[in-house]
């Protein structure tokens, strides 16, 4: 990722939004910086604060709705990785979040959001999957409702004859129609790549990397 970026001698404070257990936190503090992972759930945070703890690094975990959280000119980076949005109710509740996110950054500071974007999933789409990893079984089931803009995946877990179903829905977004977004709320030099090593956004892309700037 800090490929893609450039210069990164002008950043210093970074924002993990949607952190998880911490590991691009980690990575992040690894190259220096000073960094604050947020995210909603507490035992991912629990597990981060002692993987960070483990690899000596002072890394600020805070737990927030990703809605709420909002700090007005004091990051340098913000980044929200392995499509970590979009799995919010109402679209307007995504815009508060992008809108947050502005706000939150110094003059000039940069903004990283990688998702699976929608002309990735068209791409990719198997409404029907069957995996093992670790002695689960995991049986996917998706499907594309509302014209494309919303993806629905049911899953089953099974181990060791017990079940468990969980339902998720997935906002999709086309490269234009998040950059769109993102120019309305004033970021700029808004850019789009298929990957972190920097190859295009086209057919051969695995992921939607949008990298713009306050």
């Amino acid at each position: 990722m800090l490929k893609l970026l450039g210069n990164v001698q002008d950043i210093y404070h970074v924002l993990d939004l949607c952190c998880g257990i911490g590991r691009h936190s980690i990575q992040l503090a690894r190259s220096g910086f000073n960094v604050t992972g947020v995210d909603i759930t507490k035992p991912y945070l629990d597990i981060a604060r002692e993987n960070a703890e483990k690899a000596n690094l002072d890394i600020h975990f805070i737990q927030s709705d990703m809605r709420d959280f909002c700090r007005p000119n004091s990051f340098d980076l913000i980044v929200n990785l392995c499509t970590s949005f979009g799995y919010l109710n109402d679209i307007e509740e995504d815009i508060k979040v992008l809108r947050n996110m502005y706000i939150s950054l110094n003059t000039k500071g940069r903004f990283v959001i990688e998702i699976l974007g929608k002309e990735v999933i068209a791409a990719t789409f198997r409404k029907h999957q069957e995996y093992e990893f670790d002695g689960y079984k995991v049986i996917a089931n998706c499907n594309i409702l509302d014209d494309w803009s919303m993806l629905e995946l049911k899953r089953t877990i099974i181990k060791d004859a017990e079940e468990q179903e969980i339902t998720a829905y997935h906002r999709l977004y086309s490269a234009t129609e998040l950059k769109n977004y993102l120019r309305k709320i004033g970021f700029k030099h808004i850019q789009v790549f298929g990957d972190f090593a920097g190859l295009p956004y086209d057919s051969d892309a695995k992921a939607m990397i949008l990298i713009c700037e306050k």
